[in-house]
């Protein structure tokens, strides 16, 4: 059970984020955040918009669940139109700067964890790290908080940044071309609408890789036995 909690609840973290977003987002009357990406969309600086809010939400851990994610699925299903290639090059470059600045942030604390950590645990860390790095990667393709949550593990522990750029910069267009395809298919089916549907459906999708990852954690050292 703690294997598949380990690999889980990273996942399950983010999707109940998510779901915390969704109820302030769409179900408090604070502000009309749709009728605010609405006007957005069809201003010049929208692409610098985005650029920021994704940015935001790629650096660990400072700004927590931060909604640009959310921002990129309203935009595109308030208006199809403004899914164009500059919010996607805006997206990209956004998580590729987030995650290296998470790296960064955490080799400057580095210093002060090996003080405060014992080198048993730095040591289980490492273990853990080369054992399943690999398949850790995958938070690279799902999303940018569990990007810049990897990035920043491999800045605590000292590892090199530039083995991991490739797998960077292809797992933030991957992930933001999945949020393209996906959501320019519903649009294009149900019509130009947000009333939270994406959003939890980017919950649920978390969820389900959460649970297929603690699954697998929980079954290799079985097989390996």
């Amino acid at each position: 059970m703690r294997r598949f909690l380990s690999g889980a609840l990273p996942f399950y973290a983010l999707a109940g984020l998510a779901m915390c977003m969704y109820l302030v987002l769409y179900r408090t009357s604070l502000f009309d955040l749709n009728a605010i990406v609405q006007d957005a969309t069809g201003s010049w600086w929208f692409p610098v918009f985005m650029f920021a809010c994704v940015l935001l939400e790629s650096v660990f851990p400072y700004f927590g669940y931060f909604p640009g994610t959310a921002l990129i699925l309203m935009s595109m299903a308030l208006n199809p139109k403004s899914a164009d290639g500059s919010v996607f090059v805006m997206a990209w470059l956004a998580i590729i700067l987030g995650a290296v600045l998470s790296y960064g942030q955490a080799r400057f604390f580095r210093p002060l964890l090996q003080r405060v950590a014992s080198r048993a645990a730095l040591s289980r860390c490492e273990s853990l790290l080369d054992t399943y790095g690999p398949y850790a990667r995958i938070a690279l393709f799902v999303h940018p908080n569990a990007c810049a949550m990897y990035f920043t593990a491999l800045g605590l522990l000292g590892r090199s940044l530039t083995r991991e750029l490739a797998h960077l910069c292809v797992g933030a267009a991957a992930s933001v071309g999945v949020l393209f395809v996906v959501v320019t298919r519903l649009v294009s089916s149900v019509g130009p609408t947000d009333d939270g549907q994406l959003q939890v459906l980017l919950a649920a999708a978390l969820v389900a890789i959460g649970t297929l990852v603690g699954l697998y954690a929980a079954w290799r050292p079985e097989r390996a036995v």
